[in-house]
């Protein structure tokens, strides 16, 4: 049974750590295609990264023209969680969305959340082929 035990935690381990190198060896630029979701309401959108060194720039441009290419800020890849920020306006009023999303194989997915607020919704990217 310790022999299982010590196997079963070896396991976990390198399971774990692939995951980790997974994130901080994939290259994330590119263009990326997706929805931001608002009380049942999707958004597609388009997203643009780009890599120097190890800081990402990007764009998000939406379909319904609430963001026309506006600058990615604060881009961040630990582990396997993407952390963003843009800005918005509307109505003549600003705003910063802020969006978290999971990495794996299949792209990115995770919620996106309005600073000052309780809006949030969901968020999901994947590489255009």
């Amino acid at each position: 049974m310790k022999k299982f035990v010590n196997f079963l935690t070896l396991a976990i381990l390198v399971v774990g750590l692939a995951a980790v190198g997974y994130a901080q060896k994939t290259d994330l630029s590119g263009t990326w295609i997706g929805f931001a979701e608002r009380q049942g309401n999707a958004d597609d959108l388009t997203v643009v990264l780009e890599k120097k060194g190890d800081i990402y720039t990007g764009k998000l441009t939406d379909q319904m023209g609430m963001f026309p290419g506006v600058e990615i800020k604060k881009f961040s890849v630990k582990d396997d969680v993407v952390t963003f920020e843009f800005d918005g306006a509307m109505g003549g009023q600003t705003f910063t969305i802020k969006a978290e999303l999971k990495l794996s194989a299949d792209g990115l997915k995770g919620n996106w959340t309005m600073a000052g607020s309780d809006d949030s919704g969901a968020f999901e990217l994947k590489p255009k082929k």
